[in-house]
C-alpha cells in the first residue's frame, strides 16, 4: 500500500507556532512521507462554538493549544497559538496535498483552561443516572433550537475561514460518553424520543417532563431501559440519522468532508445495541470516513482492563464486511503523552503485532481479497522522531506490502439480515454475537483470516464459519447449506438445531452451560473419529459454566465502553472445541502450536505470521503437508535462519535430534524438511515466508 493512504491524528503541540510554515516542513521531513490526511486535534469544541471570524487576530485558548491543555510533549513546551497561525498551519498542510481536518471532542471541562461556551448553555449537557456529563450534541437550547443547527453554522464558517478541508469529530462527540443505558435521560431528550416514536410514557413521568432531578432521571432510565429499549435504541439511531445527514450535506456543499471516531471501541452489534449507533446510517447520513479505534495496547496499558487484543482486531473487519464499499480507517495507538501511555517506547512488539495483524484482517469482495481497512490512523502523532518514524513506515510496509490470492485458514460469513436480527434476540436472551464467537475463538487460538459478506459466498473456497445461522433467512440458509467447497462450522442455540433440513457430520452441544449453543460441522475432511474424540475429551475435563440465571432482560448493562457488554455464558470447552475444528477439521496446510494466519501471495510463497500471545519469546514449530524449498524471516526477528525440521524416516520412532534443530545448510542430501522451528518476541509476532518444492 502507498504510504500515503496513511492519516495521522496530530495534537496542535506537535507543530510549531514559531517556524514560517508552522512546522510543516520539519514534521514532514520526520514522518518521511506525505500522508492522505491529517486531523489536527484541537479537542475543544470552543473553536467551533466560539467561531464568528477572522476579522481580528487573538490568542487560542490553552485547551485548544494543547490536548486537555496539557503543558508539553516530548519536544516543546504548550504555545500560545493565534487564530492567524491556525490558519496558516491548516493551508500549509493543504498546500502539501494532504487533507487537514479540524478535530474535536465533546468534552466540557467545567471552566479548568477557560470559560467555556457550554457554561453558558449547560442544558446541553448529558444528564445521566451518573449525573451531569458531557456535550450532548443532539440536544436543544432553551429556547427549543437545535444545537445541531447552531452546530451546522458554526463548522461551515470555521473549516472555510481557517481553510480545513473538514471535520474529524472523537471521543465524548459521537457518542457524547456513556452507552445510552446510562445516557441522557433530561426532558429534552424524552420529548424528542416520545415524538419520534409516539410511545406512551406513564403520566408519572410524563407529568415531570419539566424537571431534571435525579430521581426523575433514575426513574426514566428504569422504565425506558426496562420496558421500550428497542424504540430507545431505534430513537438514536434516527437521531444520529439526522444529526449527520444535516451536518454532511452542509460540508459536502462548500467541498469539505466528514470523519468520524466510531463508537467506542466496538463492532457493528455492540455499537448499535449500546449507543445507538448503526455505521451503515452513518456512511447513508453522508460521512466520508470512518475510524476504528482499535486500540487495545493503548486501553490495556492506560487502563488495566484486560488485554481486548482479539476483541479490537477483528472490530474493523466486521466493520468492512457491514459496508464494504465505504472507507474505513484503524486506528493505531503509538502513543500519547498527555494520556500517558507509549506503545513505542514501552511495549515496541505488541505495537508491532497491531500493525501486522491490523493490515492482515482480510475481507473477500468484489471476489478478490482486500485489506479490511483503506490504511492506518497513527495516533498521536506528535513526539515521534524520525528514527521513530522510519521504525514504523518499515513496519507498515511489510504489513501493507503483499496481496493475498488465498487465505488458507477458514473465512468467517457476515449477514446484514442475521446482524439486524441479532438486537431482539439479545434483548431477549443475551445470546453471543458473531464478534463475541469469534473473538472467543481466537482467544483459544483458533485461526480465521477473511469475512466475506453472504452475497460472496460462491466466490469463497475453503472451509467457512458462520456463526448464528439460525439468524439467517431460509434462503440464505440453504446457501451456506449447499456449500461444497471445504468444510462448514455453524453455531445455533440448541432447541434450533433440529429445524434445520440438514444432516450434520458432527453436533456439539454445550452441555455445561446454561443456555445451550451449538456447533454443527459438514464436509469434513478430517479423522472424524479423531475429531470426535478430542472435543469429547474438552468436555469430560471442562467445567460447569456459572451464570445468574434472572431475567436476561434485567442484566445490568454497564455504562462505560471499557467495560464487557454482558452474554450468556458458553463454556470454555464450547469455544476449545470452536477453535479446535477452525484450526483442525479443514486439511489445513500449515499447522503450529500458535495462532497463525497463513497466505498465498502472488509470488506464490506463503506468508505466515505467527501471533504470540505469552509474555516470553514463544519456540514456534509448524509444520507442513508438503516438502519445503525455503523459509525465510519477513521481519526483523529472528535474526538467525529458521531451522528446519526433518521427518522420521521408515523405522525411525522419533526425530532426529541434530537433524531437528539443523539449519539448511546443514542437511543432508536425502533430508526433505517439511517444517521449521523459530522464535517469536515475547507478546510480538513473526513474519515468515516460505516457498515449497
Amino acid at each position: 500500500m502507498d504510504k500515503k493512504q496513511h492519516m495521522i491524528w496530530m495534537p496542535l503541540i506537535g507543530f510549531d507556532r514559531e517556524q514560517p510554515d508552522r512546522g510543516v516542513g520539519e514534521y514532514l521531513d520526520s514522518t518521511g512521507f506525505i500522508p492522505k490526511a491529517m486531523s489536527v486535534f484541537i479537542f475543544h469544541p470552543d473553536i467551533i462554538n466560539e467561531h464568528e471570524n477572522m476579522d481580528k487576530e487573538f490568542t487560542l485558548h490553552p485547551d485548544l493549544c494543547s490536548y486537555f491543555g496539557s503543558p508539553r510533549n516530548e519536544f516543546r513546551e504548550r504555545q500560545p497559538w493565534t487564530n492567524y497561525e491556525l490558519r496558516d498551519l491548516a493551508h500549509n498542510l493543504t498546500d502539501r496535498g494532504i487533507e487537514a481536518f479540524v478535530g474535536v471532542d465533546g468534552v466540557y471541562l467545567e471552566n479548568t483552561r477557560h470559560y467555556e461556551w457550554e457554561s453558558d448553555h449547560l442544558e446541553l449537557l448529558s444528564y445521566g443516572v451518573n449525573g451531569r456529563m458531557n456535550l450532548n450534541v443532539l440536544k436543544r437550547f432553551k429556547d427549543g433550537t437545535y444545537y445541531e443547527d447552531f452546530f451546522c453554522d458554526k463548522v461551515v464558517r470555521c473549516v472555510t475561514d481557517y481553510g480545513f478541508s473538514g471535520l474529524h469529530v472523537s471521543d465524548f462527540f459521537c457518542p457524547p460518553e456513556h452507552s445510552i443505558v446510562n445516557g441522557d435521560f433530561s426532558a429534552d431528550m424524552i420529548d424528542q424520543f416520545i415524538t419520534q416514536s409516539g410511545v406512551k410514557l406513564p403520566e408519572n413521568i410524563t407529568s415531570r417532563l419539566g424537571f431534571d432531578e435525579q430521581s426523575d432521571i433514575e426513574e426514566r432510565q428504569k422504565y425506558i431501559w426496562g420496558n421500550l429499549r428497542r424504540e430507545w435504541i431505534d430513537f438514536y439511531v434516527w437521531r444520529w440519522q439526522k444529526f449527520w445527514t444535516k451536518i454532511c450535506n452542509a460540508l459536502h456543499a462548500i467541498g469539505k468532508k466528514v470523519m468520524i471516531n466510531h463508537a467506542w471501541c466496538s463492532d457493528p452489534f455492540e455499537s448499535h445495541y449500546r449507543y445507538g449507533i448503526d455505521y451503515r446510517v452513518f456512511y447513508e447520513s453522508g460521512v466520508d470516513y470512518l475510524v476504528a479505534e482499535t486500540v487495545p495496547t493503548g486501553s490495556e496499558l492506560l487502563d488495566k482492563t484486560p488485554y481486548k487484543f482479539q476483541q479490537y482486531m477483528t472490530t474493523a473487519q466486521l466493520m468492512s464486511a457491514f459496508n464494504p464499499d465505504n472507507s474505513l480507517y484503524s486506528l493505531l495507538g503509538v502513543k500519547d503523552c498527555t494520556e500517558e501511555w507509549d506503545a513505542i517506547h514501552h511495549v515496541p512488539m505488541r505495537l508491532e503485532k497491531d500493525m501486522y495483524v491490523l493490515a492482515n484482517m482480510f475481507r473477500k469482495h468484489n471476489g478478490e481479497y482486500q485489506t479490511s481497512n483503506d490504511g492506518y490512523m497513527i495516533t498521536l502523532g506528535d513526539g515521534i522522531t524520525k528514527s521513530e518514524w522510519a521504525w514504523l513506515n518499515e513496519r507498515a510496509d511489510l504489513a501493507y506490502g503483499a496481496k493475498p490470492v488465498d487465505i488458507l485458514v477458514p473465512t468467517v460469513v457476515w449477514s446484514d439480515n442475521a446482524h439486524y436480527a441479532l438486537l431482539d434476540e439479545y434483548i431477549k436472551t443475551r445470546r453471543p454475537s458473531l464478534h463475541k464467537q469469534l473473538y472467543e475463538a481466537q482467544k483459544r487460538d483458533g485461526s480465521t483470516g477473511a469475512i466475506a459478506r453472504i452475497e460472496e459466498l460462491n466466490s469463497v473456497s475453503g472451509a467457512i464459519f458462520v456463526p448464528n445461522i439460525d439468524l439467517y433467512t431460509a434462503d440464505e440458509q440453504k446457501e451456506v447449506f449447499a456449500y461444497n467447497k471445504g468444510p462448514v462450522f455453524c453455531t445455533a442455540p440448541t432447541v434450533s438445531v433440529k429445524t434445520f433440513d440438514k444432516e450434520f457430520d458432527l453436533c456439539v452441544n454445550d452441555e455445561l452451560a446454561l443456555y445451550q449453543m451449538s456447533i454443527m460441522a459438514f464436509g469434513l475432511s478430517g479423522d472424524k473419529e479423531a475429531i470426535t474424540k478430542t472435543i469429547a475429551s474438552f468436555f469430560e475435563d471442562g467445567e460447569a459454566v456459572c451464570e445468574c440465571c434472572d431475567e436476561p432482560k434485567e442484566w445490568i448493562d454497564p455504562p462505560f465502553f471499557l467495560d464487557a457488554m454482558p452474554f450468556r455464558e458458553c463454556s470454555d470447552a464450547f469455544y476449545k472445541s470452536l477453535a479446535y475444528l477452525l484450526n483442525n477439521a479443514n486439511g489445513s496446510l500449515f499447522s503450529c502450536n500458535a495462532n497463525i494466519l497463513p497466505v498465498l501471495l502472488e509470488n506464490g510463497s506463503y506468508r505466515i505470521y505467527v501471533i504470540n500471545h505469552i509474555n516470553n519469546y514463544q519456540r514456534i514449530e509448524i509444520m507442513c503437508k508438503k516438502a519445503l524449498d525455503s523459509v525465510e524471516c519477513a521481519g526483523k526477528y529472528p535474526v538467525m535462519p529458521p531451522k528446519f525440521v526433518v521427518p522420521p524416516k521408515p523405522g525411525e520412532t522419533k526425530f532426529d535430534g541434530a537433524k531437528a534443530e539443523s539449519m539448511k545448510i546443514g542437511l543432508k542430501s536425502d533430508d526433505i524438511p517439511f517444517g521449521f522451528v523459530a522464535k517469536v518476541p515475547p507478546l510480538g509476532i513473526g513474519v515468515f515466508d516460505v516457498k515449497l518444492r
